[in-house]
């Protein structure tokens, strides 16, 4: 069976991405913050590798990818602390970490190993469903643990909010739900590159007939 671009979501298949995805998840200005964030990345880093994949050696592949992700991330940081100093102040420690992340390392890897145009189209789609699970995952746990959306009180749930779901165990109740609704709706294949994968520890992907 052949894979569906649009649910090859590193978030719900990997784990990779779930550390931004539950630090960005308590609200949904942080949400769309992050998500905005790693979509940029993920866009400027597939085009830049995309276009110079022809000079760069096998063996410089990793290294190109963690230097082009890295140094996006650390812009897209700055961006964020610029112009959303709120959202920047929300996410803290985790707008940092984007520069190690193995989502964004694997994306790297891709359009270098797929070329331009499928490595970015890959990269766009993987943002989107980054933005819309991080979304509804926030979503989730502000109205019905803080009873409150984007900040503004939701006051039809005030009596009703579970405070556990603004804690991080509360965060992963969400997150292992939704995972197993995605999963299950749409079983999908691992999307990281080969390389990031080997360093991940994860076993390379079957090849389909």
């Amino acid at each position: 069976m052949k894979k569906k671009l649009l649910f090859l979501d590193p978030v719900t298949l990997l784990f990779l991405g779930a550390a931004p995805a539950l630090a960005a998840s308590t609200d949904v200005r942080a949400a769309l913050g992050m998500s905005a964030a790693v979509l940029g990345v993920l866009v400027c880093s597939a085009l830049l590798l995309g276009l110079l994949r022809r000079l760069i050696p096998a063996e410089a592949k990793l290294p190109a990818a963690l230097i082009t992700v890295a140094g996006f991330a650390a812009m897209a940081q700055l961006l964020l602390q610029a112009l959303l100093p709120s959202v920047y102040e929300m996410l803290g420690f985790y707008a940092a970490i984007l520069g190690v992340d193995l989502l964004l390392f694997g994306s790297g890897e891709d359009a270098m190993d797929q070329g331009l145009g499928k490595g970015l189209l890959n990269a766009v789609l993987s943002g989107l469903c980054f933005a819309v699970f991080v979304f509804v995952l926030a979503a989730i746990r502000e109205l019905f643990g803080a009873a409150s959306f984007a900040g503004n009180a939701v006051e039809a749930l005030k009596d009703y909010k579970i405070t556990l779901l603004t804690l991080p165990s509360g965060g992963l109740i969400v997150f292992s739900v939704l995972l197993a609704v995605v999963n299950a709706l749409f079983p999908g294949h691992g999307a990281a590159g080969e390389l990031t994968r080997a360093a991940a520890g994860l076993e390379p992907a079957e090849k389909e007939a």
